[in-house]
């Protein structure tokens, strides 16, 4: 009997002692339950990667040379297949230059429904502590490090951390004891050397989540997906700062810590405050980020509305730059007509000139350069012009398509509209027997892709064989046809389809600085900076998911441009200030 009582006891105990820790476990550094959560998720994931053949991508910094040399090289892959492997070289080299010009400057959009203006001595005396904050971060970025101690006005006892050298994932950065705002200021470099460069360039996504505290109670997991590399990195630093901070704020605890970062390093200061919230001595962490690249999918860049606030200047395209907004992009390149614009520039230079005449006396007496259409079709040939995230093709199914001569005419599948999508989902009024004509390429479909004045995809001789051929097995070539057709569609429904790449934002509240040209600029065409319209305005995140292409795309994110259109803004909030108030005391 006295077995079984302390047997129920300690079990009585130990549901109080449960139950107490579920509701006793809100703060962020005893959130046991939420770490088991995370890792159970993450575990989850890469078993899910791991059934659809994916390689997952490091989440944290390379520890040896060998993970970093294994890391460059999948990088390298990686932007080459985001860039060259899938945008063609003339779009590249005519389209975009043409797609910006008939595009125009869209910066006014910035200035439409939904943007809020922001004005008053409020809004000028923010954006003076954000000038001082983003000319220390370009001193830290730019000059010697004594050379930003002095500046800022601190000593050698107010550097908590200096770390100068980057490397892959690894990026450089300071902590410092600021006391004028009273804050430990964390500044993160942005991409200066080659190994950030190839940390901006490790754009794949990963899993990312992030827990929001909300009034000391248990925190709210808010999921979704950011940047490979600046994860990676922001991990690092907050293995490097989290204990030193720690210490400071018990030692200073009127103080606050804000991390401050450009480009890259404005993205990596995103997803650290993240980090750094979730601790409880760090939970009233905040970030400011100037012009930061698009790192994070929707639900995380909303969550941190309320402590990182970003700036982006004018026409910068770097947030607004990633996997999903470059696809839309290269869509829209793509559809655009740039080659009569070429043609009409190949015109005017001689040496671009001499080269079409060639071309042109080539085609008219070598018939093969002529009609590039008159050599027999191969499928590796048709194939190739289809991007491989969009057509992914197993062993089998290739091997099916070239076991029937009929399949080298696929290109007229697509010259019927009929694309994959149709052929994995045959529900959708697209059936074996639909396909039949299409695919074994008879009469009627030659001679309506002749009659729209298409090129065809084989040759004549070809699709006259074909119709003898069929012509004369009758019944039984239909039958083949069939069994073939049918091996085709299921070797392409076992292939998993492509996911689409997540779409990323920048984070927090997005302020965006315009420089309008004004009403006479406008009508007569002759630039004058001294007319320009400059305002800053409050923009909604979805703007951001579509590059807008301007000339100036590339020279609008560097820092000196940040603070020439700063410069602009707090000098001309000052004048609105004064006109207030002449009117008000006339």
């Amino acid at each position: 009997m006295g077995a079984k009582r302390v047997a129920a006891a300690a079990g009585a105990a130990a549901l109080v002692y449960v139950a107490l820790s579920g509701r006793l476990s809100s703060a962020p550094g005893d959130a046991a339950a939420e770490v088991l959560r995370r890792e159970r998720r993450r575990e989850d994931e890469e078993d899910e990667a791991c059934r659809k053949g994916e390689e997952r991508w490091p989440e944290r910094a390379p520890a040896s040379w060998r993970e970093a040399m294994a890391v460059t090289a999948r990088t390298a892959g990686f932007a080459y297949a985001e860039t060259l492997g899938k945008w063609p070289i003339g779009d590249i080299a005519f389209g975009i230059n043409h797609y910006m010009r008939i595009q125009g400057n869209l910066q006014h959009e910035y200035t439409g429904s939904g943007c809020v203006p922001l004005e008053g001595p409020g809004v000028r005396k923010e954006l003076i502590g954000l000038l001082r904050y983003l000319r220390l971060c370009m001193f830290f970025s730019k000059k010697p490090y004594e050379v930003f101690l002095e500046f800022g006005g601190y000593g050698h006892s107010d550097i908590l951390i200096r770390k100068s050298k980057s490397k892959l994932m690894k990026p450089a950065f300071t902590v410092v004891r600021d006391e004028s705002t009273k804050c430990f200021l964390l500044f993160i470099r942005g991409a200066t050397s080659t190994k950030d460069r190839l940390t901006a360039a490790t754009a794949a996504e990963v899993p990312f989540h992030h827990s929001v505290l909300q009034d000391g109670r248990k925190p709210n997991l808010v999921a979704g997906h950011a940047h490979c590399g600046m994860v990676a990195a922001a991990r690092w630093i907050a293995d490097q700062a989290i204990p030193c901070l720690s210490k400071a704020v018990e030692q200073f605890p009127d103080y606050r810590v804000k991390i401050i970062g450009h480009s890259m390093g404005a993205g990596i200061a995103a997803i650290l405050t993240y980090m750094l919230r979730e601790d409880n001595k760090l939970s009233s962490s905040s970030c400011i980020a100037f012009g930061p690249a698009a790192c994070m999918t929707w639900d995380l860049a909303e969550s941190g509305k309320d402590f990182i606030t970003t700036v982006v200047n004018r026409n910068d395209i770097v947030p607004s730059f990633g996997k999903a907004s470059a696809a839309l992009l290269r869509k829209e390149v793509m559809a655009s007509s740039w080659a009569p614009d070429l043609q009409e520039q190949i015109q005017q230079t001689r040496i671009l000139g001499f080269v079409n005449n060639s071309m042109n006396f080539m085609r008219s007496h070598i018939p093969f350069v002529s009609n590039a259409g008159s050599k027999g079709a191969d499928v590796n040939v048709l194939l190739s012009d289809t991007p491989m995230d969009e057509l992914n093709l197993s062993a089998n199914a290739h091997a099916t398509v070239q076991k029937h001569s009929a399949l080298s005419c696929l290109s007229s599948v697509a010259a019927n509209g009929q694309t994959l999508e149709a052929l994995m989902n045959p529900t959708q009024g697209m059936d074996i027997p639909a396909l039949m004509p299409t695919y074994a390429g008879t009469g009627q479909n030659t001679d309506k892709s002749t009659t729209a004045g298409e090129t065809a995809p084989c040759s004549s001789e070809k699709v006259n064989c074909l119709k003898s051929d069929a012509g004369e097995s009758g019944q039984e070539e239909k039958a083949t046809d069939q069994e073939h057709m049918e091996q085709l569609l299921k070797s392409l429904r076992s292939m998993a389809m492509p996911s689409h790449p997540h779409q990323l934002y920048p984070p927090g509240r997005i302020m965006h600085m315009v420089v309008l040209p004004s009403l006479e600029e406008r009508s007569t065409g002759i630039q004058r900076d001294q007319g320009d319209v400059v305002a800053i305005y409050q923009t909604p995140r979805s703007m951001y998911g579509k590059i807008r292409l301007a000339r100036s795309m590339i020279r609008d994110h560097y820092m000196p441009r940040y603070i020439e259109t700063m410069e602009m803004l707090i000098e001309k909030l000052a004048e609105d200030d004064r006109d207030g108030t002449t009117g008000q005391l006339g």
